[in-house]
């Protein structure tokens, strides 16, 4: 079982928690530029698996660090593309 600090994302929530140290933004160019991440964002079930209006299917439970930018790109596609889409924030570093 997880910490009981774990904020683990229901169906159609991202819960985002602060990077552990110096995390670069998962981004490829990002990351070779040195960009730091300015949060980690944890998917949930963005949608039911293999229908049309499922979202990113392969980040579904996994954690991704991000910067301002790429956070702010991720958050429109996916509250355009999930309207019921709910954002959670946590005081926690994501676990690793």
């Amino acid at each position: 079982m997880g910490d009981p600090g774990e904020a683990r994302p229901g169906t159609d929530e991202i819960v985002l928690s602060a990077p552990d140290g110096r995390q670069v933004c998962h981004a490829l160019g990002h990351a070779r530029l040195g960009v730091l991440a300015e949060v980690v964002v944890t998917f949930g079930e963005l949608g039911a698996r293999w229908q049309r209006d499922a979202l990113w299917e392969d980040c579904w439970g996994r954690s991704y660090a991000m910067c301002g930018e790429c956070w702010d790109t991720t958050r429109q596609v996916a509250q355009h593309a999930r309207p019921g889409l709910v954002i959670t924030e946590t005081g926690h570093p994501a676990p690793r």
